[in-house]
């Protein structure tokens, strides 16, 4: 199995690749003169300065699909190494979004605080109408953010605040305001990549970040290419179809093998959702399976919906889950069908599955876990509702070893999370 990458793509063009006419199984390269989008100028030119060295172009190789996912690292470890000093500001984290008031966002720090995140964020909106709202320097005025800063401050709960390319004239000024006023970081909407002038547009908004010591959340669609390596301020990007357009099952078990080879991916995790074309439990066991250290949870939700935690039985899985690892292991795996991946934090196991619209049961050995006893709590589809999204989420919790062969059965579009906790 083989997927192809980029990685420390600096000062140059996206590459691309197409079919060559007449040759079969040869593929051919070059270079985008256009943005992703489509908009904005075209540069059927690029020129660098020698010395200079191009981007690597990789192949990621495995040799069952779920070797493929564990191999992923090859793009990170191909980009320069970390050129910054200080990393201390750089916090990993779950993130809740809030609505745009006051009273929302202080809502939403509470939640944050009581469910064990550690961000909320401020989305498009709150400085203005996105596509004619230039000044991101003055919120409308439903928002005291000083307020909303302040009191999250108080209870450890950084903020994030979206901005559209439109309000960005001046990164530097921006982000040194941000930074005073007590800003975590920045989520980037509606980002071009593709020329050269939009890679080094992309990585000069990066730099400028750690500068200030900001976070760079990269929206639309911009591709990875390592370089949260070097600058591990960049610590999320999206990239790809997102969970809030409710896609299906099948697309959700595919980009473990492709998307997420390349670098962390925002997909904005969409539990207890009516318009969801999945369990709530598959919802759940993203959170495990794909690799994104800035986890946006609870999707179109206010903590209202949750004020009875009760009826959301998913709830403690959130809580607890980290966003960072300490290992990780891809346990079984096919494109576009299944998969199950178990990451270690500390002497905790977490492990997610996820299925197509195909019911199945995996045998999943636990052989990676350590001496001794564990206790595994289980969150899995229960009897199948009229639509996936009604399937129930059903708990329970069994002693486990290392020599326990886990059955780890899935509805259609479902999924199962499960805590492996030592003692």
């Amino acid at each position: 199995m083989a997927c192809v990458c980029e990685s420390s793509r600096i000062n140059y063009p996206r590459m691309m690749l197409s079919s060559v006419s007449g040759q079969p199984n040869t593929l051919a390269v070059y270079l985008m003169q256009h943005t992703a989008r489509g908009s904005g100028t075209v540069q059927t030119t690029s020129t660098v300065s020698t010395p200079f060295a191009t981007p690597w172009r990789t192949v990621v190789i495995g040799s069952t699909h779920a070797e493929l996912v564990d191999n992923a690292e090859l793009v990170l470890n191909l980009a320069p190494a970390g050129a910054l000093a200080d990393t201390s500001s750089i916090r990993p984290g779950k993130v809740f979004r809030c609505n745009l008031t006051t009273a929302d966002g202080l809502a939403g720090v509470d939640f944050a605080a009581a469910r064990g995140l550690q961000y909320i964020e401020y989305d498009s909106g709150w400085y203005g109408p996105e596509h004619t709202s230039t000044d991101a320097t003055q919120p409308i005025s439903a928002i005291d953010l000083p307020k909303v800063i302040s009191y999250a401050s108080g209870k450890g709960i950084g903020v994030l605040l979206y901005v559209n390319p439109m309000a960005l004239s001046s990164p530097d000024s921006l982000f040194a305001l941000y930074q005073r006023w007590g800003v975590a970081g920045v989520k980037l909407g509606f980002i071009n990549d593709g020329t050269q002038a939009m890679t080094n547009q992309i990585t000069a908004l990066v730099r400028t970040a750690a500068k200030h010591k900001l976070l760079i959340d990269a929206h639309d669609d911009v591709r990875p290419f390592g370089y949260e390596r070097t600058y591990p301020n960049w610590i999320s990007l999206e990239g790809v179809r997102g969970n809030e357009h409710f896609p299906t099952a099948t697309h959700n078990v595919t980009l473990p093998f492709t998307r997420n080879i390349g670098g962390p991916m925002d997909y904005t995790i969409c539990y207890g959702q009516s318009r969801d074309r999945t369990t709530n439990a598959h919802q759940m066991a993203m959170a495990a399976v794909y690799y994104q250290p800035l986890e946006f949870l609870y999707w179109y939700d206010a903590p209202s919906k949750y004020s009875t935690p009760s009826n959301w039985p998913g709830l403690p899985w959130f809580d607890a889950i980290p966003t960072v690892w300490d290992q990780s292991r891809t346990l079984a795996g096919a494109i576009g069908e299944y998969i199950a991946v178990a990451r270690r934090s500390g002497t905790t196991w977490y492990l997610g599955a996820m299925t197509n619209e195909t019911a199945r049961t995996l045998s999943i050995p636990l052989s990676f876990l350590g001496s001794g006893t564990y206790t595994a709590t289980l969150y899995a589809d229960g009897t199948p509702g009229s639509s996936p999204y009604q399937t129930p989420v059903v708990v329970s919790t069994q002693t486990v070893t290392s020599s326990t062969t886990l059955s780890v059965a899935m509805a259609p579009a479902g999924g199962q999370a499960v805590v492996l906790s030592q003692g």
